[in-house]
């Protein structure tokens, strides 16, 4: 059995015809703690998106809208709270059943195609994907840095150390870094 998603709004491909049709959904307070939980934030205050579902040839249906997203994350150094505030346009194709087949070209819109099962599609599970692939993936707070360097963790762009395990690789095939 599959459980339901935490911020769920069904959209009935159904309702659907030749031209697009507008969306608008807000996740409400309960629904922002479970998806914090979820997606390991400290918090989530506000997740909300708008924009437009369509229909196309071949049982494609496009997804178009713009997220918009308050949330605290846990820097990776410190661990101390790090805001963010998002707001993210998207773009999701989906093919309903077995159109994939019918379809006899491919070109650059359809290599992102997702399959569509059933009648429904979940835009809150949609807009919580989107956001999970928005959020940093490695946070930093204020400072993170000057922990990094008390403990000696040198930067992406400082160079290697010249007395450094490597350095006799660098000498001999004339690398940097």
């Amino acid at each position: 059995m599959r459980m339901p998603h935490e911020f769920s709004r069904p959209f009935e491909i159904a309702e659907l015809t030749s031209t697009e049709l507008p969306f608008a959904i807000a996740a409400n307070a309960a629904e922002c703690r479970a998806l914090a939980r979820r997606l390991d934030l400290l918090a989530l205050d506000r997740l909300e998106a708008e924009g437009r579902v369509s229909a196309g040839a071949g049982g494609v249906v496009r997804v178009r809208g713009v997220l918009r997203a308050r949330a605290t994350q846990r820097c990776v150094v410190t661990l101390e709270p790090v805001p963010a505030e998002l707001e993210v346009p998207f773009e999701r194709t989906f093919v309903r059943g077995g159109a994939t087949q019918r379809l006899l070209h491919l070109d650059v819109e359809q290599l992102d195609l997702e399959p569509l099962v059933g009648d429904l599609l979940d835009l809150g599970e949609l807009v919580t994907e989107e956001l999970a692939l928005a959020l940093d993936p490695y946070p930093r707070a204020d400072g993170a840095e000057a922990v990094l360097d008390a403990f000696g963790v040198r930067g992406d762009d400082e160079p290697p150390p010249a007395d450094g395990p490597f350095a006799v690789l660098r000498e001999r095939f004339g690398r940097e870094g």
